[in-house]
């Protein structure tokens, strides 16, 4: 064979070589990113989720002592409802950065009608205020993709 032939087999196989290196790469290049979005998204339906439970206690917890004061129960002190605010804004923090607008705008809707609530509120204000809470966590619950 001669030379210029074996040497153009060589450069052949070179770049075949090369080529299949490169696709190789792309492929692990590709595998990480896909890897790496998965995982980001699963940190973020976990974020969510925290955030929402902890937002639906809180503000429940709060909805809750003043229904109490409403029926002659024993102010709870300022501090335990306080407390409530501070987690139930947290929780709130993390839904506005991470959520869609739909779901943050229930939230805050949520929690103004929670903030509206007052010992004698009437019993159209707590229906009011029970139906916003459906509505977030129905929403909530779609862009979780948790099925019904």
């Amino acid at each position: 064979m001669p030379r210029s032939i074996r040497y153009l087999v060589a450069m052949g196989n070179v770049l075949a070589a090369l080529i299949g290196a490169l696709a190789v790469l792309g492929g692990v290049g590709a595998g990480a990113w896909l890897q790496e979005r998965r995982e980001h998204e699963r940190w973020q339906r976990g974020e969510k989720l925290t955030a929402a439970v902890n937002f639906i206690s809180a503000t429940g917890a709060i909805y809750d002592k003043r229904l109490m004061r409403s029926n002659g129960a024993a102010q709870a002190s300022t501090t335990d409802e306080a407390a409530d605010w501070i987690r139930a804004q947290d929780a709130r923090s993390t839904l506005y950065l991470l959520c869609e607008t739909a779901t943050v705008d229930l939230a805050e809707g949520l929690i103004h009608s929670v903030r509206r609530a007052e010992p004698s509120a009437a019993d159209g204000h707590h229906h009011e205020t029970l139906d916003l809470l459906h509505t977030f966590v129905r929403v909530l619950r779609r862009e979780l993709g948790v099925s019904d």
